[in-house]
């Protein structure tokens, strides 16, 4: 079993989480030198939970000697199990999470991302603890990146689950009516923004910012879709520049396709950062091309800093968040390159519209206090703990 490792502002070997009540599992499949949505949001709950005085510990297949990127409350005990590819190794890991289950006697376990991952299911059954599947993604997902046979296996073990949460109560209908009876509905927490941005005033170097942050994938985010869009209206905004914040797999081809559309020289890259708020401040549009979301916390944060956003119509999890009209602006479907680039025009020359509809971004994301979400979790863990034999 893989080592175990508190973690918390700084890192401390040898010792063992204060005894708290209730105690709860949190897994993700990886942790460590990884920052994304779900990275963020499973330490915050993590440290919220701990706060409300649960015994929490982290579980993820990390190979033991990874750090991790966000602060833990040092009560909170990381257990990293490994991992390889192998069918052998699946039984490894599935024997090596019923253990840890069963030795740290927890109740309820609550998995992150899991998209019909047999081992933590199996590992859950054999430790006989209750199951919290907390899905990050619409399930407009399971049509656009799976297959038939795939996307039936998914909720097929979404029904070995005591409890789904999913962050949109427009995505309850996604899933088959056999499964909505055990669905929460718990959106992601979306913190007050301490500096807010000024949409339609340039900075300092007279310029302005379009924004997007996220992960460089080829199948969700389609920042190719971006790049193409903001080619076709540069000669329009030449007070404009894209950044790009993030790391993945496209990153190469997409600076290709920035040079090939001779947009090279107004697109700047930078690599994820565990705090934006200063790409947030210092913008003035954001845009997320996204063929689906969960409930994308770049957006909610942008939005939270006085930022108006750009997505599409027809993308789940966007257009929940975007008020078209009134915090942004969505280009029609799902997929269309001319489009974004349209509305995306439309809103770099309008200042007076981007500095009205910022503000009341920042108004719609009140509903989302931190607080109040977390306060859900627990409550939610609260009344499994409850019905536990």
């Amino acid at each position: 079993m893989g080592e175990e490792l508190i973690v918390g502002l700084a890192s401390t070997k040898g010792r063992t989480a204060p005894p708290l009540g209730h105690p709860v599992a949190l897994y993700l499949h990886r942790l460590g030198n990884t920052g994304g949505g779900a990275e963020r949001m499973i330490c915050l709950l993590a440290n919220a939970l701990c706060k409300r005085g649960f015994a929490v510990h982290m579980i993820t297949w990390d190979d033991p000697d990874v750090p991790g990127l966000y602060a833990l409350d040092p009560r909170i005990v990381w257990s990293r199990l490994g991992f390889r590819p192998y069918v052998t190794d699946k039984l490894r890991r599935t024997g090596a999470l019923a253990r840890l289950l069963r030795d740290r006697q927890i109740r309820i376990l609550v998995g992150f991302v899991m998209s019909g991952d047999k081992t933590v299911y199996a590992a859950a059954k054999l430790a006989k603890v209750r199951l919290i599947v907390a899905e990050r993604n619409a399930p407009t997902m399971y049509h656009l990146k799976c297959g038939f046979a795939q996307r039936w296996l998914c909720f097929g073990l979404l029904h070995l689950a005591d409890r789904i949460t999913v962050q949109m109560a427009d995505f309850v209908d996604g899933y088959p009516t056999s499964l909505r009876n055990r669905i929460e509905v718990i959106p992601n927490p979306v913190p007050v923004a301490e500096r807010r941005a000024k949409p339609d005033q340039a900075g300092a170097d007279g310029r302005f910012n379009l924004l997007a942050v996220g992960r460089l994938d080829g199948v969700q985010k389609r920042y190719e879709r971006l790049v193409g869009a903001f080619a076709r209206i540069v000669g329009d905004q030449p007070a404009w520049d894209l950044l790009i914040v993030g790391d993945g797999p496209k990153r190469e081809i997409l600076h290709q396709l920035a040079a090939r559309g001779g947009v090279a020289e107004r697109v700047r890259w930078e690599s994820w950062t565990s705090d934006v708020s200063g790409a947030y401040a210092n913008s003035h549009l954001f845009v997320i091309p996204s063929l689906w979301e969960g409930f994308p916390n770049a957006l909610a944060e942008a939005m939270s800093h006085g930022l108006p956003a750009v997505g599409f119509r027809d993308a789940a999890g966007v257009a929940q968040l975007i008020a078209d009209g009134e915090t942004g602006w969505l280009a029609d479907g799902l997929d269309d390159e001319a489009a974004l680039a349209r509305v995306l025009s439309a809103a770099m020359a309008d200042s007076a519209e981007r500095a009205r509809r910022g503000v009341r971004a920042v108004e719609s994301m009140a509903v989302y206090a931190s607080e109040a979400q977390f306060d859900r979790w627990a409550q939610l863990l609260n009344t499994l703990m409850d019905e536990t034999p």
